[in-house]
């Protein structure tokens, strides 16, 4: 990685960081049971992301939560799957150099206050990073890695890393723990 992208990176973050203490989110468990709208943030780095989170976020509407997707493209362009989707797609075109949203469909998007943000992929962008960390979601659910503090509840995928692993695996723990 080149100077100029680290100290790219750096100063992103101590932005992020601003805006969190401007903006703190009210942290509150939430598990299936007690959630009513939830967040689902991916990316499409691997094709079969998008048909996996689509399933998954058509599930979770038919059971009757309210919800929300977020797709991250790694390109200027959006593909062909995102068009006439519920699914907002984000692209380097869509985020400005620090990673803060652009467009108002993601802004308002980071500024929904989520009983659950479901963070499905361990991608380290900027344009994902400054979503997940400044989102007013109550409870955060995601894989364990060594970038986690922003998460409430963290999976461990030890054995199986996919995208399906961590869906069911957040859906099993969610269902185990019971809130007062």
């Amino acid at each position: 990685m080149s100077i100029f992208q680290d100290i790219k990176i750096k100063l992103a973050q101590k932005i992020i960081t601003g805006k969190q203490k401007k903006n703190p989110r009210k942290k509150e468990f939430h598990n299936l049971d007690s959630a009513k709208s939830i967040g689902i943030i991916f990316d499409t780095l691997e094709e079969k992301n998008h048909k996996i989170v689509k399933k998954f976020s058509e599930d979770l509407i038919q059971k009757g939560f309210q919800v929300s997707t977020a797709g991250w493209v790694n390109a200027n362009e959006i593909p062909d799957f995102g068009i006439a989707q519920k699914i907002i797609f984000y692209t380097n075109k869509d985020v400005k150099w620090n990673g803060a949203p652009a467009i108002p469909e993601l802004i308002e998007f980071m500024n929904k206050s989520f009983d659950l943000l479901f963070i499905l992929t361990k991608a380290d962008h900027l344009a994902i990073q400054y979503l997940v960390n400044v989102s007013k979601a109550s409870c955060k659910v995601g894989s364990f890695s060594k970038e986690c503090e922003y998460l409430d509840l963290m999976i461990e995928q030890t054995k199986d890393k996919s995208i399906e692993n961590l869906i069911q695996e957040s859906i099993n723990y969610l269902s185990l723990i019971q809130k007062n």
